[in-house]
């Protein structure tokens, strides 16, 4: 999918073709580190252990955000766990993936929404060095693996990339 999703509407509209809506709207975060333990074809323990310890702590933030126990960690966890169990479509993959970059924007301090695109792809980063352990023809240590290397510069260029007018409501 080209189209840059815009408002709110859009986005809301769009993750209801996939089935996903309510609270989970903002576990659509999530797809990029999904889409990062799956890019070498697997999902290794030390990437779920990161995947979980961060969703933790993004349901936390929400609640904190919220100021009353809005999200529960476990319905974050049974939201990724369609994406989990079985390798969805790349395809789908990057539609959710851009839905999730358009979705950051509407995060209304830029300064707390800078920060956590930083946290973001900073956990993309974990999640691609988190099982490396063969050595390179070169002597080194193969932290990612090719696939992961492709993965996250294609997540990092769709937040790169992103629409960047505000598209908050007046």
């Amino acid at each position: 999918m080209d189209k840059r999703i815009k408002t709110r509407e859009e986005i809301l509209e769009q993750l209801g073709s996939f089935g996903i809506s309510g609270k989970d709207v903002y576990f659509v975060d999530y797809i990029p580190l999904i889409e990062m333990m799956w890019a070498d074809g697997q999902i290794q323990q030390r990437e779920k252990d990161i995947f979980y310890e961060f969703i933790e702590k993004h349901v936390a933030y929400l609640n904190k955000f919220a100021s009353y126990k809005a999200f529960e960690l476990e319905a974050a966890v049974q939201f990724t766990s369609r994406f989990l169990k079985n390798r969805p479509s790349p395809e789908i993959l990057k539609t959710l993936r851009t839905i999730a970059a358009d979705s950051i924007l509407f995060q209304e301090n830029p300064r707390q929404r800078e920060q956590f695109e930083k946290c973001l792809l900073a956990v993309c980063l974990d999640l691609g060095a988190a099982c490396g352990e063969t050595d390179s023809p070169h002597g080194f240590k193969d932290r990612f693996s090719v696939d992961e290397k492709r993965c996250f510069f294609e997540i990092l260029d769709t937040f790169e990339n992103k629409a960047v007018t505000d598209i908050n409501p007046a």
